[in-house]
């Protein structure tokens, strides 16, 4: 995936933290991706496609895709191709297309999140990224899914969830956990104000209850 050129630091880095994504599920299998996890079906990448949709790449695509409409690799292939060439809203097109075809693949999906970011609509961003990992789970979508809570969605206690989950995955490697480390020591702590605001009345709700209770023995002692 292509960064646009207007985006700031933020924007870039989080773009390539799903570029990376992205790459690492496109050798999960389309067909036995959850049934054999040991067993893994390298898809060959899209053709890189030129910067206009009326590139030979997309051409070629585009008619795989009209002649087997039901095609899904042909479909994501065609999804990746029109990212490159930054058509986001042809891209998310036939992204929901495959979507509807094959709701329980995780690429799809995942596409349309990373759709979603560069359209600068960062929480369907995460809504995306969030059911790529129900269905498998992946510690580079986490980072992702880290970095866009932090940087664009300003929940930070929600994106260090995921980099925590991310950071213990058995599968990730020593690289991206070096990254999630980074990224964990700079995430913000919850603000003072609001853990005072999360405190105070839990002893005054303590308080009523151990009044309550007092009356109640009072009771009983004089009955």
């Amino acid at each position: 995936m292509t960064d646009l050129p207007k985006l700031n630091t933020p924007a870039r880095v989080v773009a390539l933290l799903l570029a990376l994504s992205l790459a690492a599920m496109l050798v999960i299998s389309l067909t036995e991706r959850f049934k054999h996890p040991q067993i893994t079906v390298h898809v060959q990448p899209a053709p890189q496609a030129p910067a206009g949709m009326g590139g030979d790449a997309i051409g070629a695509l585009m008619q795989q895709v009209a002649q087997n409409p039901q095609n899904v690799d042909a479909l994501v292939h065609l999804v990746e191709a029109l990212m490159t060439a930054q058509n986001w809203e042809a891209a998310e097109t036939f992204a929901q297309r495959a979507v509807t075809l094959d709701v329980n693949n995780p690429q799809p999906l995942y596409l349309l999140g990373v759709i979603k970011h560069n359209q600068g609509k960062h929480k369907e961003a995460a809504e995306f990224l969030e059911k790529v990992v129900t269905l498998h789970d992946n510690a580079s979508v986490r980072y992702s899914l880290g970095v866009l809570y932090i940087h664009f969605l300003n929940d930070p206690a929600r994106g260090v969830e995921h980099l925590s989950a991310g950071l213990h995955d058995p599968k990730a490697g020593e690289d991206l956990k070096k990254g999630i480390r980074e990224e964990l020591e700079k995430a913000p702590l919850p603000h003072a104000g609001d853990a005072e605001k999360n405190t105070p009345d839990q002893p005054v709700r303590q308080d009523k209850m151990n009044k309550k209770v007092n009356k109640t023995n009072e009771k009983e002692a004089r009955s």
